[in-house]
């Protein structure tokens, strides 16, 4: 089977999945976010093995849950458990007969800000299952009219970091994110037009620097791809880099900027 064909019947299989479990919201969607989470850090700590940072794993995925479930459920002892959290990383981590000890649990930290926050944020954002539907389309658009408009146009190099990535395809896929985004809010009235245009530049914006971020990880650590879990498609980390990067910033303005600019 060719990998274009895994990556065909993977997505037929996940994206209904991954909607349903929006639109349900609750648990479903609290389940799906935590174990997108759970593999996402898992794949980021055994990455930088190659580099012999190696954390205690499961103990680090254990406490990125506890902070997940303490976030979205009792997120008036969130402080006091962070800290707990971060303390008990440290202790164990220094505890270890082993080398880079302060840079373990360095990594652990980033981890759960890179990764564990964005799903909690992500989870939350879900209140209105539309705004995850538009984050989703929005940047499967970005991500597609990136990669056709690098392979028909692309001429100019973007980075070194990832050499695949062209200026030609980056500006081709923001304008179709924005032009996604007005189409998104022509169909659905909930969304406004300053709604479409604002998320759809965010998303253009960070959406490619999520992804480019997390090939400089990638580079740096030398491996292809965060893990091979999923056939044709890589990595969890892999399909869900750009969203880890917009969620944050999409939460921020639905939730404490919108209503500012009505």
């Amino acid at each position: 089977m060719s990998n274009t064909l895994k990556r065909i019947l993977i997505s037929i299989i996940a994206i209904p999945l991954i909607l349903y479990a929006s639109y349900a919201g609750g648990y479903p969607f609290f389940t799906f976010c935590l174990v997108v989470q759970t593999l996402s850090l898992y794949e980021l700590i055994k990455m930088f093995g190659s580099k012999e940072i190696t954390p205690s794993i499961y103990f680090s995925l254990f406490v990125s849950v506890i902070l997940f479930v303490c976030f979205v459920f009792f997120k008036e002892f969130f402080c006091i458990i962070l800290l707990l959290s971060l303390f008990a990383v440290a202790a164990v981590e220094s505890l270890r007969k082993e080398k880079n000890k302060f840079i373990k649990a360095g990594l652990v930290f980033f981890g759960f800000v890179y990764i564990t926050f964005p799903f909690a944020l992500f989870y939350k954002l879900d209140k209105n299952y539309i705004y995850v539907y538009m984050l989703f389309l929005l940047i499967w658009a970005n991500d597609s009219f990136a990669f056709f408009g690098g392979k028909y146009f692309g001429k100019h190099k973007f980075s070194s970091i990832s050499p695949n990535k062209t200026v030609e395809g980056l500006i081709t896929g923001f304008i179709f994110t924005i032009i996604t985004a007005v189409v998104f809010h022509s169909i659905v009235s909930d969304i406004t037009i300053t709604d479409s245009l604002v998320v759809g530049v965010l998303v253009g914006i960070f959406g490619p620097a999520g992804d480019l971020f997390e090939s400089y990880l990638k580079r740096y650590t030398n491996v292809k791809d965060s893990s091979n879990i999923i056939p044709g498609h890589g990595g969890v980390l892999d399909r869900f880099d750009s969203l880890i990067v917009c969620v944050p910033i999409v939460y921020i303005y639905f939730t404490y900027i919108k209503d500012l600019i009505k």
